[in-house]
């Protein structure tokens, strides 16, 4: 379980216990009568009264409420469960939290037996095989309920606009389905609680990014990706202070990424790749807060902000794939926590940062096709994490640095198509981890080992 999930459980769970005063004694008949349904599967063995008389011990079950021994919350994620959702589910009076997530079960939308939940605040039936269309009464579920996870299923047609009956949400979860058609974003932008919203990996209609969802001022995690968006990137989307991910990768997006984007202040999470994005990128850079950044496959134009240099924080850097210019500002072999930085496929020159790798644990360098010149930095081994080395299609000159053999956990080492010279560090042959060394078209010298050791 993550750690949201388990925060997310545990303030559901303490909500519950502090108001539930409903009587208990029958929780574990239900449990059992649940458990009967599923056909009495080996994963809820503890599920016995005979080996085990407390029920608030068994696998998956939380208790809670005036005495402690109500059911509020059924936790069972990744059990490979078969079946449907039993009937008797809400016969569990003060059930709050129901995790089904990452099972085999199998139906239409569960309204019948899910309707009778009223205590119900979370719910996760992502990732099983739950098919069909959503009932045009899905807000017939819990008043109360603050967390609705249908993704990974095989949902299809448009998604009610009665999702606007649930106003507690906080978090509406509805990626990886078939839904189709256009979504309610005037009724989803009426859910003014909401932190979190995913409609990622849907089929819908073609459609502009919904200027509505500017409303959603709460929101920390916006994921739109593949959901066939077109426009640019609202600018509206500035009155969104909160959020700390940003996902729109894989539609047909255009246009500059908005300034509103560099310059926030809470954003830790930014991914823009695959679009058919333009311009060049600011100078000034303030989202400080900023951990990943994918705007790969683009059309950006322009150099490489010096002041992503500022970004402490940052540890991915992905860039491949666009039309970028100039050199790789040496700032960025600064950052302390970078660990994959990839910018293959640009237009780049000048040489690589001599101090790249020296302050962080940097694993993975890709900065193929480009123009870049001069030696490798002679740093690009420091405390020996580098992983990959794929360099090719450049006119990078020099002997390689004689440490590169320290280099323990080298995985791929792509050099070919420059202009190297030198004999080839000897040690490289016996790195354990080592699987592809593709170093043609250079000027090195010397002869091959007898003999390859690696793991």
């Amino acid at each position: 379980m993550s750690t949201t999930h388990l925060v997310v459980l545990l303030g559901v769970l303490l909500l519950a216990g502090a108001s539930s005063s409903q009587p208990t004694s029958g929780d574990q008949a239900t449990l059992l009568a649940i458990k009967t349904q599923w056909g009495n599967p080996m994963q809820l063995a503890s599920w016995d009264p005979i080996s085990n008389a407390d029920h608030c011990d068994w696998t998956g079950v939380v208790c809670g409420g005036d005495d402690g021994r109500a059911v509020i919350g059924i936790s069972l994620p990744n059990l490979n469960i078969t079946g449907k959702v039993p009937e008797s589910v809400c016969d569990l009076p003060s059930l709050a939290h129901l995790d089904l997530s990452y099972n085999n079960l199998t139906s239409g939308f569960p309204g019948v037996p899910l309707y009778a939940c009223f205590h119900l605040r979370f719910l996760d039936l992502s990732n099983n095989y739950f098919h069909g269309v959503l009932p045009d009464d899905i807000s017939r579920l819990s008043p109360a309920l603050e967390h609705l996870n249908l993704s990974g299923n095989h949902f299809q047609g448009m998604v009610p606009t009665a999702v606007a009956g649930l106003s507690a949400l906080r978090s509406l979860v509805l990626d990886t389905n078939q839904f189709t058609g256009a979504y309610p974003a005037a009724e989803i932008s009426k859910l003014t609680g909401l932190e979190q919203l995913t409609l990622a990996s849907n089929p819908f209609t073609p459609a502009p990014a919904p200027l509505e969802f500017a409303k959603l001022t709460n929101l920390s995690y916006l994921w739109m990706s593949d959901m066939n968006m077109t426009g640019e990137i609202p600018k509206a989307y500035s009155s969104l202070v909160n959020l700390q991910l940003i996902a729109m990768t894989d539609n047909k997006l255009a246009g500059q990424i908005p300034a509103w984007i560099w310059q926030h202040p809470k954003l830790e999470f930014l991914y823009l790749l695959n679009n058919g994005l333009t311009g060049k990128l600011p100078r000034k850079v303030t989202s400080v807060n900023l951990i990943e950044i994918d705007v790969s496959s683009n059309n950006l134009t322009g150099e490489i902000p010096e002041d992503f240099g500022n970004l402490k924080n940052l540890s991915l850097l992905f860039m491949y794939a666009n039309q970028l210019t100039a050199t790789i500002p040496a700032s960025i072999a600064m950052l302390p926590n970078l660990r994959d930085i990839r910018l293959f496929e640009n237009k780049l020159s000048g040489e690589i940062p001599r101090e790249l790798r020296k302050h962080s644990p940097l694993g993975i360098l890709e900065v193929c096709n480009n123009n870049l010149s001069g030696p490798l930095p002679e740093s690009l081994c420091a405390n020996g994490k580098l992983y990959d080395l794929v360099v090719f299609d450049n006119s990078l000159s020099g002997e390689l640095p004689e440490n590169l053999g320290d280099c323990v956990l080298l995985n791929n080492i792509m050099l070919y198509n420059n202009c190297f010279s030198g004999e080839f560090p000897a040690k490289i042959w016996s790195l354990p981890k080592l699987t592809t060394v593709m170093i043609q078209n250079n000027g090195f010298t010397g002869t091959l080992p007898d003999k390859i050791v690696t793991d």
